[in-house]
């Protein structure tokens, strides 16, 4: 299915006379996974560079900046590098323009995930994605990004080099 349209999985029953008279509806039970998995959901973009905003910026703060005494923009870069390095630098070697510099939701979902990570209330959102749930959250969305890269920078040398 599309964005938001569930996929179903059409069955008839094995004694109807004509095509489709006792139409059956079974809805596929891995139709969230696989919307899951190959970034078929709605905001799908956003949603999976806040996860790795985050997960750079939880790196970031777990290790050197655990006691919050980084300047913020060094804090801020190395989290921005440590989350989209690859996305960044991969296109860079294939000689395109990086989708950190010329995307405006990557720098977005950097900025709003260093702040949740870094600035809210009372270490809120620290606090919150240093939980199992939390990490297990901003994990699978980071995985399910880097599979997306993965596939689109084999799919782009494929393209260079086919012939």
């Amino acid at each position: 299915g599309g964005h938001g349209t569930p996929s179903v999985l059409l069955t008839t029953s094995s004694n109807s006379k004509l095509p489709f008279q006792h139409l059956n509806i079974v809805h596929n039970k891995m139709n969230h996974l696989v919307a899951l998995v190959t970034a078929d959901f709605p905001y799908a973009t956003e949603t999976l560079c806040l996860f790795m905003a985050i997960q750079g910026a939880m790196t970031v703060r777990k290790g050197a900046n655990s006691k919050k005494s980084m300047n913020w923009f060094h804090a801020f870069l190395k989290s921005t590098l440590t989350a989209y390095s690859g996305a960044a630098f991969t296109n860079m070697f294939m000689g395109r323009p990086t989708a950190m510099f010329s995307n405006d939701i990557f720098f977005g979902a950097c900025v709003i995930g260093f702040v949740i990570v870094n600035y809210l209330p009372m270490d809120i959102g620290y606090h919150f994605f240093n939980t199992f749930l939390g990490e297990a959250l901003y994990t699978v969305f980071s995985q399910v990004f880097r599979m997306g890269g993965v596939t689109g920078f084999s799919d782009a040398a494929y393209a260079a080099f086919k012939d």
